[in-house]
């Protein structure tokens, strides 16, 4: 069995080979900028939710 495995290993597209992790994580990956935007914009959403169930507890809407 354990012959069998390490005659249909595929060597050259390696799952544990960590520069290509890095370069596809990289590739794949949001830059600093878009992390931080995206990461305002939620925060901003979240602030508005609660803004607009404390107006609409307290009866101003």
């Amino acid at each position: 069995m354990a012959k069998a495995d390490k005659e249909t290993y595929d060597w050259l597209n390696d799952p544990f080979d960590e520069k290509k992790i890095a370069e596809e994580q990289e590739r794949l990956g949001m830059s600093g900028a878009s992390k931080a935007a995206a990461g305002i914009g939620c925060l901003l959403f979240v602030i508005g939710l609660i803004a607009m169930l404390a107006l609409l507890l307290f009866g101003i809407l």
